[in-house]
């Protein structure tokens, strides 16, 4: 069973892989030190609770909308955090995997 504390921290962590945020960023105003945050990510990775992804920050959600360009005609926006990649008909599927994964999306 998962302590209070460890609970906690599994969330905070999460959190802050999502955000795609530093450490020192994400911490701020949290009443907690960047330090802190990467220990128990640290931890967690060590105890295999799978909250932090070998290659980067897990992803939760992703939001999928369509768009429509004038030059091309349908596409998807494929957000991932913070960042928006819109493919359009035509696209690379290799390099939108390689795309996914540097912004910590699904291997």
């Amino acid at each position: 069973m998962t302590k209070p504390t460890e609970a906690k921290w599994q969330s905070r962590v999460a959190d802050w892989r999502a955000s795609g945020e530093t450490a020192e960023a994400f911490a701020v105003g949290k009443g907690y030190e960047a330090s802190t945050l990467r220990f128990w990510s640290s931890q967690l990775r060590r105890k295999g609770s799978g909250v932090v992804a070998a290659v980067g920050p897990m992803v939760t959600m992703a939001r999928v909308v369509r768009a429509r360009s004038a030059a091309d005609g349908a596409g998807v926006t494929v957000t991932v955090g913070r960042a928006s990649v819109v493919v359009t008909r035509g696209f690379d599927a290799e390099l939108l995997r390689e795309v996914i994964a540097a912004l910590g999306g699904a291997s």
